[in-house]
């Protein structure tokens, strides 16, 4: 039995891990849900480390790789996509230190900050950005967008130089 449970151990210790279509980390919890639910988009969450330049410290978090489909175009659905997370309760982070001319923008619900970029045509070329488009399928008349989200505790900013 306990040599089962020491091959079971060595063999989850050397696969490495794979993108996971479920929420899988609770800081993803609630932007997963956003992505999945409000904004029709396949969302694939994977733990992380984030190096926030925000708190200038580095922090265990989640991210988000989604695929999704816009009839309207990638400026206009970048634009209606913050102006609905606004209208579901997410709030701007306080001195956010974001990139909004680069469509990204940092927001807070709860104890949760996160980092929400809307872009294009795939940049990313990771399996996790292959697995989201593949799985959600475009309608007639619809292209690609995407979201890339990094998700972190909330903590204050660090003092700015």
């Amino acid at each position: 039995m306990r040599f089962l449970l020491l091959l079971a151990l060595a063999s989850t210790m050397s696969t490495p891990p794979r993108p996971s279509t479920q929420p899988g980390h609770p800081l993803c919890t609630a932007a997963a849900t956003f992505l999945r639910t409000d904004r029709s988009m396949a969302a694939i969450v994977e733990p992380d480390t984030i190096d926030d330049w925000r708190t200038q410290k580095k922090v265990p978090g989640c991210k988000i790789t989604a695929a999704g489909g816009t009839a309207r175009g990638v400026q206009p659905e970048a634009v209606a996509f913050y102006e609905r997370i606004r209208a579901v309760g997410w709030t701007r982070t306080p001195d956010p230190r974001d990139a909004p001319n680069e469509a990204s923008l940092r927001f807070r619900q709860g104890n949760v900050d996160c980092l929400f970029n809307v872009y294009g045509p795939a940049m990313l070329m990771t399996e996790a950005e292959d697995k989201a488009g593949e799985t959600r399928a475009l309608q007639a008349g619809e292209q690609r967008y995407h979201v890339y989200v990094m998700c972190m505790p909330a903590m204050p900013a660090a003092p700015r130089e």
